[in-house]
């Protein structure tokens, strides 16, 4: 890894120019440490009394902290430096329309606590009051100072108006509606938010952590409750001009929307008519331990037994048993599936498509069957592939980004 210092030029100032050369060092210690001041030197090119300098700064930050590495340097016991364990911490939430999951994470966006609640039913403001106690219980599980929690991003479902700060289209979650979500989150929190899109957020988290690490451009397809795609392109998140790329229902018209959608409701609403048939020999039984379901059993262990549900886990179950009206269903899935990868591979002519949600999770049932509708639709079909991060997509993205502002925000403090 070889990260360059940024040499003068005309219009920089020599605080500007100070400020991203702080930057450049941080990265190099945040990707590769423990590391010497003579490694930081050979990989920024920066003179070793300049970086002297620079990890002075640093060091008075709270972001670094340097020992003695005998281990490396037996013989001399030269210091190397790496992040301070706890000089600065973030939030990342990911806002569902049943679970409300949290990360608070450290420097390169290491996990210091997690956990997930129940916000089934809530509206706007009790999801943010349940947003803002589970940032304290994540605070006191992780035993960090407070005051080194400097930033938060959520990820939501719909279009996030990035002026000010409310959600439209959030289908998903119909309460967030018009709401200004930023502004209500950070008065909660007491620290700053930035509010994105989820699945743009998931996109990110697959490009920082995740199967799309090594595509140049690629497209995160998330289908489960609802149906949306992020867009990786040259490296960098394609938002769009309103905040609204991969608002991929947009692309139908109302005829062609109700015929393609691949969202769990669009599906378990197909299958209906064979409810009866997939849901024979299943059962829920409810007895004093809670609810169970179960698929090819009549059991009547419990206080009420009746059918299971038709849901697309059991859609997807029946398929793996070799359910014939089941595996039609699957190859619906997949026609409709490739329906919008085609209009994304029309537009951005992306090298991979990753599929999540949980209905795109299913790989070994889609994958295939997708791909081979691909190729007889497109002349270049992109990859597929099923997300390395599943549930986690949406936090690992905003966990990267909020670890990288907040470091941002201490060192502009250190040298604004």
């Amino acid at each position: 890894m070889s990260i360059r210092a940024v040499r003068p030029t005309s219009g920089v100032t020599a605080a500007t120019l100070r400020e991203m050369n702080i930057r450049t060092v941080w990265s190099v210690i945040e990707g590769g440490h423990p590391i010497s001041r003579a490694e930081i030197a050979r990989l920024t090119g920066i003179s070793k009394p300049t970086v002297s300098v620079l990890l002075e700064e640093l060091l008075a930050t709270g972001l670094v902290t340097q020992s003695p590495d005998s281990a490396r340097d037996p013989s001399h016991g030269a210091v190397f430096f790496g992040p301070k364990p706890d000089g600065v911490h973030a939030l990342a939430l990911d806002l569902g329309a049943h679970r409300l999951r949290g990360v608070l994470t450290g420097p390169g966006a290491a996990i210091a606590a997690r956990r997930d609640v129940d916000v089934h039913g809530l509206d706007a403001p009790r999801m943010v009051a349940a947003a803002a106690e589970l940032a304290g219980e994540l605070i006191k599980a992780a035993g960090v100072d407070a005051t080194t929690v400097r930033h938060a991003v959520a990820g939501v479902p719909g279009v996030v108006d990035r002026h000010t700060g409310r959600v439209w289209q959030a289908l998903n979650i119909p309460a967030l509606n018009g709401f200004a979500i930023a502004s209500e989150l950070e008065a909660a929190l007491g620290f700053p938010i930035t509010v994105e899109n989820d699945i743009d957020l998931a996109a990110l988290g697959e490009n920082t952590h995740g199967t799309g690490a090594a595509a140049e451009s690629f497209a995160f397809l998330s289908v489960g409750t609802g149906v949306g795609a992020g867009l990786i392109l040259h490296g960098h998140l394609h938002r769009g001009h309103s905040g609204a790329a991969g608002e991929l229902d947009n692309a139908f018209d109302a005829a062609g929307f109700a015929a393609n959608d691949p969202c769990a409701a669009a599906i378990v609403e197909y299958a209906t008519p064979y409810a009866a048939e997939l849901t024979a020999g299943t059962t829920t039984t409810t007895g004093t331990t809670g609810s169970t379901t179960t698929t090819g059993t009549t059991g009547t262990a419990g206080s009420n037994t009746d059918a299971a549900p038709l849901t697309t886990e059991l859609i997807f179950d029946r398929a793996r048993a070799g359910h014939p009206q089941a595996t039609a269903i699957v190859e619906e899935v997949a026609r409709r599936i490739s329906a919008y990868i085609g209009v994304l591979a029309a537009v951005a002519d992306v090298e991979l498509v990753i599929l999540g949600g949980g209905i795109g999770l299913n790989g070994d049932l889609l994958l295939e069957r997708v791909a081979l509708r691909l190729q007889e639709r497109l002349p270049y079909p992109p990859r597929l592939e099923v997300s390395a991060l599943g549930d986690s997509a949406v936090l690992t993205g905003a966990a990267a980004v909020a670890a990288s502002v907040a470091v941002e925000q201490v060192i502009r403090e250190r040298t604004g």
